[in-house]
């Protein structure tokens, strides 16, 4: 069954980039109402570079300088949060499985709610009592151990590397339907061709050998994935380097309300109707646990404990809770974060429990094609509104981005270098080494993203069950994140005594 699962699960990533004629062609509108969004993006991350002006620019360039209101926190904090697997593999995983991954994402509805409770108030007195800056710089000053803080920032390093490939590819495939409407034109195929050059130039990819990779990653669209993760790298790395905390933030506001929004996609009454129609023999569809038993009980309050107490210390969103003003914001923004949780999940379950009715069987082997495909269907007359739907899951990828890429320059920059390497550095060096590194890591992730199935692992010829366990755990704590259970086991945040033993 295991086995069976994975095939299933790399089947579904390398359809991903395989083409698919059934997908509806986005319009040109469509791309319009994206390429305004785009400037909205930048238009932000250029007003937010002024603010680096003023004050401490480490201080200013990642964290903000601690002054994030309630409204602004909540929405940052559930952008980041919210990245682009909410909007591609969650789609697909109810257009599958149907009603019961409602149960299956409650828990991590609440996750916001539980890691405010636990961590938010006191990591926001310990930064602000010890002038830390990173995550990192907690755990160095609270436990006084530089090799703890050197630590935190390699795990760091290494285990958002690879989240942020994921969130490059998601992009690039969202842009990709997104130019749709305009694959036709001069100027679309001059890009397409310089692109195709490049990639056999690389020898990445070859024309010549499409065929061999027709249900493959490197099938006859990969040049158009290609330019699209371009387009979507350039566009995030650029408005982060420049603007930093502050263009994450205020863009993280804008892609917050684009999530919410483009959540609401849908909403037919009489989708569960459909669905009953589609087999009235089996309602696996409309209850648990699922289509061959996917969500049992036993699981499903697993899933729950892991949402809930694995995801509360994620480094992303320590950091949006040491920027917080004070602690009354700190309280408002707890309430509001469960609203936009609940506003976000619970309306893509309608939607794509409806995608199913609609499409009783046309995504089923491409099912993480929903989303787009849903996005452009049910606005085909009014594609404005189509594209700005379809920005949600770009903008869910860009805020995830944008802020695994803080904390990558800030652990190098930061925790590294400064802290390391050379603590007397001027604030001039310090600004210059801080936009190359970030724009450096950028650069280097867009480079990895473009071959992500074998660059993650999918087919290591020498990997082994050991190992695979190893670095399992390793990741776990990695990404989920090494702080909480840092705090956790070598004493409480705040408590100013080490923990029991």
């Amino acid at each position: 069954m295991i086995s069976a699962r994975i095939r299933k699960k790399a089947s579904l990533m390398h359809s991903l980039l395989a083409a698919d004629a059934a997908l509806p062609a986005a319009s040109r509108y469509t791309l319009v109402a994206f390429v305004g969004y785009m400037a909205g993006v930048f238009l932000l991350g250029a007003l937010s570079h002024k603010l680096l002006q003023r004050g401490s620019f480490l201080k200013e360039y990642f964290l903000g300088d601690r002054k994030l209101n309630a409204w602004v926190l909540s929405l940052t904090y559930v952008a980041t949060s919210v990245s682009a697997g909410s909007f591609v593999g969650f789609p697909s995983l109810i257009y599958v499985h149907g009603w019961v991954m409602a149960l299956w994402i409650a828990g991590y509805m609440v996750t916001g709610l539980v890691s405010k409770g636990a961590l938010a108030k006191r990591l926001n007195q310990v930064s602000r009592l010890s002038g830390a800056i990173t995550v990192p710089d907690v755990l160095r000053d609270r436990f006084q151990s530089p090799a703890l803080g050197t630590l935190a920032s390699v795990f760091l390093l290494i285990f958002l590397l690879f989240n942020l490939v994921g969130q490059f590819k998601a992009g690039g495939l969202i842009m990709k339907q997104a130019c749709g409407g305009v694959a036709d034109t001069s100027t679309y195929q001059v890009a397409r061709q310089a692109t195709s050059g490049m990639l056999t130039h690389l020898h990445i990819w070859d024309s010549e050998t499409v065929d061999k990779h027709a249900h493959d990653f490197r099938g006859s669209e990969y040049p158009d994935y290609v330019l699209g993760m371009l387009i979507f790298a350039l566009t995030v790395v650029a408005y982060t380097t420049y603007g930093g905390f502050w263009a994450v933030t205020w863009t993280d506001v804008l892609q917050g309300l684009m999530i919410v929004a483009g959540a609401h996609v849908g909403g037919l009454a009489n989708a569960t109707e459909k669905l009953r129609a589609i087999d009235p023999s089996n309602l696996s569809l409309l209850t648990g646990p699922g289509p061959d038993n996917y969500l049992g009980l036993g699981l499903a309050v697993s899933y729950f404990m892991l949402w809930t107490l694995g995801s509360m210390g994620q480094p992303v969103g320590m950091v949006r809770l040491m920027a917080c003003r004070d602690t009354p914001t700190l309280r408002r923004a707890l309430f509001m974060i469960g609203i936009f949780y609940a506003a976000i999940y619970m309306p893509l379950v309608i939607a794509f429990v409806c995608a199913r009715a609609l499409y009783p069987t046309e995504y089923m082997a491409n099912s993480d094609a929903i989303m787009p495909a849903m996005a452009i269907a049910m606005t085909e007359d009014m594609p404005l509104l189509g594209g700005l739907i379809l920005a949600a899951p770009y903008a869910a990828a860009m805020s995830a981005v944008a802020g695994f890429l803080l904390l990558m320059s800030s652990s190098l920059v930061r925790d590294i270098y400064q802290r390391n390497l050379n603590p007397d550095i001027s604030p001039r060096q310090v600004r210059r080494i801080t936009y190359l590194t970030t724009a450096i890591v950028g650069i280097i992730v867009t480079l990895a993203a473009l071959w992500p199935p074998d660059f993650l692992g999918l087919h290591l010829p020498r990997a082994h069950g050991p190992g695979a366990l190893l670095a399992a755990g390793h990741a776990r704590r990695g990404t989920g994140c090494p702080a909480h259970g840092i705090c956790n086991r070598g004493g409480s945040v705040g408590s100013g005594r080490p923990g029991r033993r």
